[in-house]
């Protein structure tokens, strides 16, 4: 119990410093175009541009706490994530189909799964993961590209794949994606909180899998899960 009760403790100590951490930014940038805008009077227009940028910063202090909630969660309860047979391509086409329709950039996203491969798993997490990956191919993938979803089974297992054609990752960068908040292209992070693929990694262990990526700059990225 208090081996429990000290893992605990130890969650919410790095909840609060993740917290302070990356919410000081967006606070620091709303708290300066708050001061910016009182200075004088302002256009209408320069009004609604300041309200824009605040905006934004609030959206995106709103995904990263409810994305390290969510993180905690799973790491202190991981009980509550009840598992249950699936069809584990089923739901991998589903997923795709679904954010087949956004076409961010003018993406492809096409799915190759093989059928009726069951699994034993949450579906909620499992359907995260695949989003966070998708997602990130979308993110850091080029205009007009192609992301290809592949689900196979192996010698071993299963495995799951999601390959894009973007920019890559530099070989310094690829050893530290799957830690929490780790941003290799600070310039190209977009609405990105730094913890999708950290929660990727969280929710592939749960299962009792492993998760791992080949890059090549400017070439793309490829993603395996190995359930």
């Amino acid at each position: 119990m208090f081996n429990r009760l000290d893992e605990s403790f130890q969650t919410q100590q790095q909840f609060v410093s993740d917290a302070s951490h990356e919410l000081r930014t967006p606070v620091s940038v709303i708290n300066a175009q708050c001061e910016l805008t009182l200075e004088s009077e302002r256009e209408n227009t320069e009004y609604r541009e300041a309200l824009d940028v605040i905006q934004r910063q609030g959206h995106k202090m709103n995904r990263l706490i409810n994305s390290m909630l969510e993180f905690t969660r799973l790491e202190l309860h991981p009980e509550r994530y009840t598992k249950e047979d699936l069809d584990l391509s089923e739901l991998t086409e589903d997923v795709c189909t679904d954010l087949a329709l956004i076409r961010e950039k003018n993406i492809t996203l096409t799915c190759d799964a093989e059928k009726n491969l069951r699994f034993c798993g949450n579906r909620e997490l499992l359907t995260r993961l695949l989003s966070n990956l998708i997602g990130n191919a979308y993110r850091y993938g080029r205009p007009d590209g192609h992301t290809t979803v592949r689900l196979r089974t192996e010698e071993d297992g299963l495995l799951l794949s999601v390959q894009d054609d973007g920019i890559g990752i530099s070989p310094d960068d690829l050893p530290h994606i799957f830690r929490r908040f780790y941003q290799a292209d600070t310039s190209r992070t977009g609405e990105g909180s730094g913890l999708g693929l950290a929660m990727v990694k969280e929710i592939a262990e749960f299962h009792g899998g492993t998760v791992r990526a080949e890059s090549e700059p400017g070439q793309g990225s490829t993603f395996f899960v190995n359930f």
